[in-house]
């Protein structure tokens, strides 16, 4: 059986997804095979997961007149209820590189916490049905094993397309879409589709969002190849189809009159995260300052408080928290439990974060550290307060020797 090497480096190019009418797990496994994984490897690493007898196969066909891949599982599998820690045990003692692995299990877990959020109880009590089913569980192995036998590459996905209307699920008649499909896409951004019918599904979904590093339109760079996976399902109104590109990203400059370094801007990272943010007047600055510390303690992005006038003229503060979706849940037990608010205000945001490094360098024996941007450096305060009150000398004075350090980025002209 063919593995490959899980100590490699990524591959040069990289993944743009378009999900624009939608996903699911066999439309995102197909666009992978279609856009250059082996269909063989696909098939000897799902093997080790343990599944009864299935078979994973290929075919060609066109949706509204759009030529892709389909993919096919046939599994006699009537035990459709599988508990996530069932499952997550199949992945754990499966023999599958440690990136598969992981992407595997994460996403199911994603699929679990969604679940158990849509239906009110522990992640452990969580029971996939439709999810629960080889097939899907197919899907979610097979499209982290194509993207390990693509080179592990970076992932950026366009909005997520959402129909309406109703599907039958396991628990009857739901809307679409499906309950743990919005769940799933919290704080990741989405798009209508002017259709009836589930356009993205739990499985593709979880898969997506766990996948995808970044969200937004194709990043600039030249295109190598062009994958598409159909859905099953052939509507009259539109490709029922699934984009992947596989590119080679741009590193220098693509508009000489933009007038910025445009080289900084395609090094920048497209992130979303999720402003949380709540405004109160009867909270004391020192249990302000607690909450601050507390979010960036957690691992927010960031964190800080803002003056504001309420109602009735009154002096107040609005408390904002920027972080990843997937801290939602304890940034929200933080600013409910510390400040007694009422209530709390989310909003996505995207972030553009650009290149950044830290240096050390040495201020009369003691370290301070650098973090360099692309326009320009700060000394770390931490450091600079430590090294001031070691020396018995001014912060900015201590600050200043930092900057002027020798350094390998050079001094600042």
């Amino acid at each position: 059986m063919r593995q490959p090497d899980p100590m490699r480096q990524p591959d040069p190019m990289d993944l743009w997804i378009n999900p624009a009418v939608g996903v699911a797990g066999d439309m995102l496994l197909a666009a992978l095979i279609d856009v250059g994984a082996s269909l063989q490897v696909l098939r000897d690493l799902v093997g080790t997961v343990g599944l009864p007898d299935w078979s994973l196969d290929t075919t060609r066909g066109t949706r509204r007149g759009i030529t892709a891949t389909a993919v096919t599982v046939s599994a006699p599998d009537h035990d459709h209820h599988r508990s996530w820690s069932t499952i997550d045990a199949m992945l754990a003692a499966a023999a599958l590189p440690d990136p598969v692995r992981d992407g595997a299990r994460a996403t199911f877990r994603r699929l679990a916490v969604a679940e158990a959020s849509v239906h009110g109880i522990g992640i452990d009590d969580v029971h996939f049905h439709e999810v629960g089913a080889v097939d899907a569980i197919v899907d979610v192995v097979g499209a982290w094993s194509g993207w390990f036998d693509l080179g592990m590459p970076t992932v950026t996905s366009a909005p997520v397309g959402l129909g309406t209307g109703t599907a039958p699920m396991a628990h009857g008649t739901l809307p679409t879409p499906a309950p743990a499909t919005l769940e799933l896409l919290r704080g990741h951004p989405s798009a209508p589709v002017d259709t009836d019918g589930e356009t993205a599904t739990p499985t593709g979904v979880a898969i997506l969002t766990t996948m995808a590093e970044a969200w937004g339109p194709m990043p600039a760079g030249t295109i190598a190849a062009i994958g598409r996976g159909a859905g099953t399902w052939d509507p009259p109104t539109h490709a029922n189809v699934l984009t992947v590109v596989r590119y080679e990203p741009a590193t220098g400059p693509t508009d000489v009159d933009a007038g910025i370094d445009v080289a900084v801007l395609l090094d920048a990272v497209l992130v979303d995260a999720v402003l949380i943010e709540t405004t109160v007047d009867d909270v004391t600055p020192e249990v302000l300052g607690h909450v601050i510390d507390r979010a960036l303690a957690l691992g927010a992005d960031d964190a800080w408080i803002l003056p504001a006038t309420m109602k009735k003229h009154r002096p107040g503060h609005e408390v904002r928290v920027l972080c990843r979706a997937d801290l939602l849940p304890s940034v929200r037990d933080l600013l409910t439990s510390e400040t007694g608010t009422l209530g709390l205000r989310e909003s996505p945001v995207r972030k553009h974060e650009l290149v950044r490094r830290s240096e050390v360098v040495d201020v009369d024996g003691h370290p301070v550290r650098i973090k360099i941007g692309p326009f320009g450096a700060k000394p770390e305060h931490d450091d600079v307060v430590a090294a001031a009150t070691a020396l018995g000398r001014p912060l900015r004075d201590v600050a200043a020797d930092a900057l002027a350090a020798p350094r390998s980025w050079g001094k600042p002209t």
